[in-house]
């Protein structure tokens, strides 16, 4: 299952994951765009399924991991994708964008994974990756919201780690750098900011969907990464070590 899968990142991971053979759990907010990402991957073979939900509703979200075992089999892995950000200096963040952000990036996090969790610790087996951010670890300005969501979703990413860990299901998370997305670019597209934000990162260059996408794929993969539980891989060019 892949959450904010109709573009960008979710996209990109879904595309991935459905190369190397998964059956595939496509879940956004708008129909339209889940269709069609669905209707690509079943041109290339892969067995997908769209189902329209809102991470910020427990009950949608309860109700995908239900249909989707139904149709698909055994849930054995979630990435946790979907989010949104809000760009506002601190003193101008409004009460709605905060609960947006917080309740999309950080509560469905969460409840998608507890959704999941409940079939994985049951069966005791499977892995969730959470897709965090740079800005959860290195400060940023006009993102109070965004990084205080991706800040818990790493802890979140611990804790649970911590509980599953005796029934054999691993969660862990990447933490990228900006990514030349659609969300992305609310930052990148401002004057000056990409050469300055290029010039903070050692590697000198930003992150690309394949580097998101290798990451991801690592995680999940148990005979690469089947003995590490509770890590948050960055994928930021080193930006996070200075």
């Amino acid at each position: 299952m892949v959450t904010g899968a109709a573009g960008g990142i979710g996209q990109a991971i879904a595309t991935a994951l459905g190369a190397d053979g998964w059956d595939l759990a496509l879940v956004g907010r708008s129909p339209g765009p889940l269709a069609e990402v669905r209707d690509r991957l079943a041109a290339t073979g892969t067995q997908a399924l769209a189902l329209a939900a809102d991470v910020r509703q427990p009950d949608e979200i309860a109700r995908a991991v239900a249909v989707a075992e139904l149709r698909l089999g055994a849930l054995d892995a979630l990435v946790n994708n979907a989010g949104v950000q809000r760009l506002s200096l601190a003193l101008d963040v409004t009460e709605r964008d905060w609960d947006d952000v917080l309740d999309t990036n950080l509560k469905g996090a969460f409840f998608c994974a507890q959704a999941a969790g409940r079939t994985m610790v049951k069966r005791q087996r499977g892995v969730i990756v959470n897709v965090a951010s740079t800005a959860g670890i290195v400060a940023f300005p006009d993102r109070a919201a965004y990084s205080a969501s991706k800040a818990g979703l790493v802890m979140l990413t611990r804790t649970l780690a911590l509980e599953w860990a005796p029934y054999q299901v691993r969660v862990n998370a990447i933490a990228p750098t900006f990514v030349d997305t659609a969300l992305g670019r609310q930052t990148l597209s401002r004057p000056g900011m990409r050469d300055q934000i290029v010039g903070r990162i050692p590697l000198g260059r930003l992150a690309q969907l394949d580097d998101v996408v290798a990451a991801v794929r690592f995680l999940i993969d148990p005979a690469a990464s089947g003995f590490i539980t509770g890590h948050v891989l960055t994928v930021d060019g080193g930006l996070s070590i200075q």
